[in-house]
C-alpha cells in the first residue's frame, strides 16, 4: 500500500471521529420523579392480618384512595420519567448558536393496589412493574438551553382534590359524570395516564 493510500484512509477517520465526538458530547438526560419517595417494589403484606394503618406506617400514604364496597382501596404509584436527548450543532454563521435536538422518552412505572375489608384488614393485593414508551420529539433551540421535548403531561396531572373548584366549570358531560368520577374517592381509583376513551371516562366524551 503506497503512502497516498495510507493518508487517504487515515484522513477518512477524522470526519467519523469528529461526528462521534459531536454527537456523544451533546447528549442530555432529563429525569422526573413522581412519588419516588414511596418504595412499593417487593412489598408484600399478609392477607387478613394487615391493617391499613400498618401499611400507611410502613409505606406511607397512598397516591390515591377510595371507598370500595364497604371497605377501602389504596393505589400506590411510583414513576421515573427518563428523556434522552441528542443535540447537533454546526460552527457556521448563525447555526453555531442553534441546536438540533431529537428526544425519546420512557417511563419506568411501579404500581401497588391494596384492597381492605370493612374492618380495615387487607383482603387483596396486586403489584405490577412495567415500562411505558412516551414517544419522541424534535426541536431547534438555542445551544445552551435544555427543554423537555417529550409530552409526559398525562403522568403529571394534579390530584383531583386540588382542582375541585375548576371542575365546576367543566363541560356538561364531565359535570354530569362527577358522582362517578374515579378521582373523587367515591367510585374507585385509576392509574395516571388512563385514557378517557374507555371505562368510566367514556361517559365524559362529548357527542
Amino acid at each position: 500500500m503506497d503512502l497516498a493510500s495510507k493518508m487517504w484512509k487515515g484522513n477518512r477517520l477524522y470526519p467519523t471521529l469528529f461526528l462521534f465526538i459531536l454527537v456523544f458530547t451533546s447528549c442530555t438526560v432529563i429525569s422526573k420523579d413522581i412519588d419516588r419517595n414511596v418504595t412499593v417494589k417487593n412489598t408484600s403484606f399478609e392477607l387478613s392480618k394487615t391493617h391499613f394503618s400498618e401499611v400507611i406506617e410502613q409505606v406511607g400514604p397512598p397516591s390515591k384512595l377510595s371507598k370500595y364496597n364497604n371497605g377501602l382501596v389504596f393505589l400506590y404509584e411510583s414513576i421515573n420519567i427518563k428523556e434522552n436527548q441528542i443535540g447537533l450543532s454546526a460552527d457556521y454563521n448563525i447555526l453555531k448558536w442553534l441546536k438540533f435536538s431529537y428526544a425519546k422518552g420512557v417511563a419506568e412505572r411501579q404500581v401497588l393496589l391494596l384492597i381492605f375489608d370493612n374492618k380495615g384488614f387487607l383482603i387483596s393485593q396486586n403489584y405490577k412493574e412495567f415500562e411505558e414508551n412516551l414517544g419522541s420529539g424534535q426541536a431547534i433551540d438555542y445551544l445552551f438551553s435544555i427543554e423537555s421535548l417529550v409530552d409526559a403531561s398525562k403522568l403529571e396531572e394534579d390530584p383531583s382534590s386540588l382542582t375541585w373548584g375548576s371542575s365546576l366549570l367543566k363541560p356538561l358531560p364531565e359535570a354530569l359524570n362527577s358522582p362517578h368520577n374515579l378521582g373523587t374517592g367515591e367510585s374507585g381509583v385509576e392509574q395516571l395516564g388512563a385514557p378517557n376513551t374507555v371505562g368510566q371516562h367514556s361517559l365524559e366524551l362529548e357527542q
